[in-house]
């Protein structure tokens, strides 16, 4: 196995593993994608890939674009608690509030990350499974 690689995004969210896992396993599986998940200690694990070529390629070099420009991408999900402070600020002009810092108590939440092969900046492929997950997350 290649040593790690990839570019991981993490998410805190309310949706549950069973449904934003299987959410995403269908929405991956209609652009072709199959799928490998494990759970290990709580965590699952997810690793989707779209034949055997591009997983060998992953094991070999690891997370990694093809010349299709396309490759595996993974999620880890657990659940969470959350304390913490966050700063507040406007996002994509859609805000109604000013900044400030917030403290956040869950007991109870969902933390997923997701892996790609290469930023959401350098990759028009990256940004399609990144937005796909985000939408996953907020249906």
């Amino acid at each position: 196995m290649a040593d790690w690689s990839g570019v991981m995004y993490g998410f805190y969210t309310d949706m549950s593993l069973e449904l934003v896992l299987a959410a995403l396993t269908e929405k991956a599986a209609r652009l072709g994608f199959q799928s490998q998940q494990e759970c290990i200690r709580g965590e699952e694990f997810i690793l989707f890939y779209k034949d055997e070529g591009m997983l060998k390629a992953h094991l070999e070099q690891g997370y990694n674009l093809g010349a299709t420009g396309e490759g595996c991408f993974g999620v880890e999900a657990k659940p969470a608690a959350l304390n913490g402070i966050a700063t507040l600020f406007e996002f994509e002009g859609d805000s109604d509030f000013e900044p400030y810092d917030i403290n956040l108590r869950f007991n109870r939440i969902f933390y997923y990350v997701l892996v790609l092969p290469d930023s959401v900046d350098e990759s028009d492929f990256c940004r399609r499974i990144h937005t796909m997950f985000s939408e996953t997350l907020m249906d």
